[in-house]
């Protein structure tokens, strides 16, 4: 599943009306110890091949003994590349994930979101009508199972969570379907691993 996901949903409104805003963000505090354990990682694991990169370039001999083997000199450097990004791919998504937000506006039949990560902001929108319905998925995290109502869209890119709960009832489910006017759809359309949409769409970016 594609989507993305967020731990803090935030909706400002009457719940029970359109329209409503909903502010995404992840907790800070549950990514703390992530951040510091790859940092520590990288600290431990990259720093001293860097260091070790920086005297062969320096040393005279080193640089000799490698020019004579050159296949020692890209072994080397393609295992500094493997643990560097071993070590920096996760650490960029826990810095993303820290930073980034999602605004999610829904009035007037349309639902326009915003999304913005530390090196851009995108705009989209799309009509209503154009979503499937509503789906109740369960969500699994170190901080324990909740439930989450998203609106799912045949574009699995665009589908978005609007309710968060560690437990959201069939009347809480059926009052959300009524306000959005779209049925509950099985959980299953989240999983849709096809790479097209399940039907066009009408989407907006910019």
């Amino acid at each position: 599943m594609q989507r993305r996901s967020f731990e803090v949903i935030e909706v400002s409104g009457d719940p029970d009306r359109l329209p409503i805003t909903i502010r995404q963000t992840n907790s800070k505090l549950a990514k703390i110890p992530g951040l510091l354990l790859m940092t520590v990682l990288a600290a431990a694991i990259v720093l001293p091949q860097l260091g070790f990169a920086i005297y062969a370039l320096t040393s005279p001999d080193v640089r000799n003994a490698l020019a004579r083997h050159p296949v020692i000199a890209v072994e080397l450097s393609l295992a500094l590349i493997f643990w560097i990004g071993l070590i920096i791919w996760p650490l960029r998504n826990i810095l993303i994930a820290l930073i980034s937000d999602r605004f999610v506006d829904i009035r007037d039949g349309e639902v326009k979101v915003v999304d913005r990560t530390p090196f851009s902001t995108t705009l989209w929108q799309m009509p209503l009508a154009s979503f499937e319905g509503v789906a109740l998925h369960n969500r699994s995290s170190l901080s324990g199972v909740r439930q989450e109502a998203v609106l799912v869209h045949p574009n699995r890119h665009r589908s978005i969570i609007v309710m968060a709960a560690e437990r959201i009832g069939s009347q809480e489910l059926d009052s959300l379907c009524g306000m959005l006017s779209l049925p509950a759809v099985p959980a299953g359309l989240l999983y849709d691993l096809g790479d097209k949409p399940r039907q066009s769409q009408n989407a907006v970016a910019a």
